[in-house]
């Protein structure tokens, strides 16, 4: 699964403990919290750390005594830590509880940072008025976000080529695009080719994975509404709750919309337990 780095100001990354990725650490859920530093003095450790450019706009308890901070810079806020002492400011992607949740991502929901996700059954619907294209004629329909450069939707491109070929799958693509540059160009090209589905085939083919890169040229001249198409396609998947491909909706049992953020470890497994979407989005 390859998911999208979180953003934080230059000035912000100059000192402290910064964690990039999904931390293998887990650090106990905070039952009993302690009490937060005052903003006082939050905002002098920040001050010194960005030479005076960035304001402490909220503070609140944070996980195992630390004080969680939205930090503003130059318009642009951001969430990060004081350790208990005062003596250190920290930017993390994630800091994972014991139950496996990520709490930074749950703090910027409460700081109002980043939206709160969509249910799947939200996003399923939606995607059915988005710009995407299905491959496969029989067998559950499965709802797949993909990046034109993710090393793992191209594996579950090739794993899901059999089960189509067989009418055990369809797949119907929604392409985004966040991880490289060239992410979008090429993700423009899918889109507005006469056939997506061939231009697809061309991009898993001459996919690289010693650069992961996917194989097809990024258009150079992309239609601006290809764009917007694409964009919206990226802001469906960021309302799923994370970043990341290959992201999967699929109908459960009992008729429930889900997501599972990347791919299953046995994908004939994973299609013959599921139900699928009719052409509203709704699970039949």
């Amino acid at each position: 699964m390859r998911l999208k780095p979180l953003a934080f100001p230059a000035t912000l990354m100059i000192s402290g403990l910064i964690l990039g990725g999904i931390s293998n650490h887990f650090f106990p859920a905070n039952t009993a919290q302690a009490e937060t530093l005052s903003q006082s003095k939050v905002q002098n450790l920040v001050s010194s750390i960005t030479h005076g450019s960035a304001q402490v706009a909220k503070i609140f308890p944070g996980p195992g005594g630390l004080t969680a901070i939205v930090v503003e810079d130059q318009g642009h806020k951001t969430l990060a830590y004081a350790t208990a002492d005062g003596k250190y400011l920290i930017l993390a992607q994630a800091i994972i509880d014991a139950e496996g949740n990520n709490v930074i991502k749950n703090d910027a929901e409460t700081a109002g940072l980043i939206p709160k996700p969509m249910s799947a059954a939200d996003i399923a619907q939606k995607v059915m008025q988005a710009k995407t294209f299905v491959l496969g004629t029989g067998g559950p329909e499965v709802i797949a976000f993909v990046d034109p450069n993710c090393i793992f939707c191209h594996k579950f491109y090739e794993d899901a080529k059999p089960l189509i070929a067989e009418g055990k799958l369809r797949v119907r693509y929604v392409v985004s695009a966040f991880l490289k540059p060239s992410s979008e160009g090429k993700a423009v090209a899918i889109l507005s080719a006469s056939d997506p589905a061939e231009a697809m085939a061309k991009n898993e083919k001459g996919f690289d994975d010693a650069t992961e890169e996917g194989g097809i040229t990024a258009d150079s001249n992309p239609n601006p509404a290809v764009v917007a198409d694409v964009q919206k396609n990226t802001e469906l998947l960021q309302a799923t709750g994370e970043v990341a491909t290959p992201t999967l909706l699929y109908c459960g049992q009992g008729g429930t919309a889900k997501i599972s953020h990347g791919m299953p470890q046995d994908l004939s497994s994973f299609v013959s337990s599921i139900g699928t979407f009719n052409s509203e989005g709704k699970c039949e």
